[in-house]
């Protein structure tokens, strides 16, 4: 938020900052290039990223998800600690990547941030002390958020021949698509959208939203 009596620069004068979001097989990732693609379109430097990310915190996070450094019984990594992980890796990823693009006037389009941690770590573990892990972290300009029925991304999963991951389990899915849609209905930054229809018109809705920021449309 500006300061006091400061003048907020208009979208289209400063470098964004935007978030796809949405459950495992919404789509974010087919989306990421293409909207770097538009608002490379429109004139602008852009640049993806996206969480886990490719800093050492993310690589690990990564590998957890992939069910690698289990405990000696088995047992996966305790849900605090990944809030913990994730939490540490996006004041790293803010820290390497994001911040020194948008300072340098470069729009960042991040695949995932600060929603993923709200609907997922929640699961396992208090929803209020994973926030507090963010009280101080850099919100996007824009979060689009990708809602689909659970079938229709386990389907797109399975098409893609992606590895099962810790939170692929259909019921949990189902949970943290809802938390998602609850967490949309408290911030009016974030834009839901239906990511089920075809990937071109899929990215001709995020498109549009993008465009009514910068005042192109409407």
């Amino acid at each position: 938020m500006p300061a006091k009596n400061e003048i907020e620069t208009p979208p289209e004068l400063r470098p964004l900052f935007l978030a796809l979001e949405g459950i495992d097989g919404s789509g974010t990732t087919t989306q990421l290039g293409r909207v770097v693609a538009h608002l490379a379109s429109r004139g602008r430097r852009a640049q993806a990223t996206r969480e886990p990310s490719a800093g050492p915190i993310g690589r690990l996070l990564r590998e957890i998800l992939l069910g690698q450094h289990r405990g000696p019984d088995g047992e996966p990594v305790d849900g605090l600690a990944m809030a913990l992980l994730f939490a540490a890796d996006r004041r790293d990823h803010l820290r390497r990547e994001i911040e020194p693009a948008l300072a340098t006037g470069v729009d960042v389009v991040t695949d995932r941030f600060l929603l993923s941690s709200l609907a997922y770590q929640a699961e396992e573990a208090a929803r209020d002390w994973v926030a507090s892990l963010a009280r101080e972290v850099r919100r996007p300009d824009m979060t689009v958020l990708l809602d689909v029925p659970v079938a229709v991304a386990a389907q797109r999963r399975r098409a893609a021949g992606r590895p099962v991951e810790r939170y692929d389990e259909d019921g949990l899915q189902a949970r943290i698509a809802e938390s998602y849609r609850r967490l949309a209905r408290e911030d009016a930054s974030v834009v839901v959208l239906d990511g089920s229809p075809p990937p071109d018109v899929v990215t001709r809705a995020i498109t549009d939203e993008i465009d009514r920021l910068l005042g192109v449309l409407g």
